[in-house]
């Protein structure tokens, strides 16, 4: 992102991005084309002000930024109104909201490792693929 998308997130949704959010997003840490940008972090105004579009109907937080989700039913978020960085967990499904990670930083490396994660699984995924025989084809 840049400064000036920064500015629109702050100006469409009527706040003031936290320091290490900012900082995150002007120097993005993860590759364009992987699961982090698309889901868990997004490097887009476009998904975070449509997480953010709704986001006084998850009850029980001082002041929510959805910040990324799982791509599926739980949406991650930091309060704005807290002095900390601690990261949450919102389980749209459940509506119970529990803590992700204890701060910016244990998030950017859970963030990491789910990354290394799904490439050791391609990897694996390739592998088998190419060292397949030709008479098993159910593999």
């Amino acid at each position: 992102m840049k400064e000036s998308d920064i500015r629109k997130i702050e100006s469409a949704l009527n706040v003031t991005l936290p320091e290490f959010y900012r900082a995150t997003m002007l120097t993005y840490p993860f590759p364009a084309n992987s699961f982090a940008n698309e889901f868990l972090l997004p490097n887009d105004p476009i998904p975070i002000l449509e997480y953010n579009q709704h986001s006084g109907e998850y009850p029980g937080i001082g002041k929510l930024f959805v910040i990324g989700s799982d791509g599926g039913e739980e949406m991650y978020y930091v309060d704005l109104a807290a002095d900390s960085s601690q990261v949450f967990t919102f389980d749209i499904e459940t509506g119970k909201h529990t803590p992700k990670a204890a701060d910016w930083t244990m998030y950017l490396s859970q963030i990491e490792a789910d990354l290394k994660e799904i490439k050791g699984d391609e990897t694996v995924e390739q592998e088998r693929k190419a060292n397949k025989k030709c008479w098993e084809f159910w593999k």
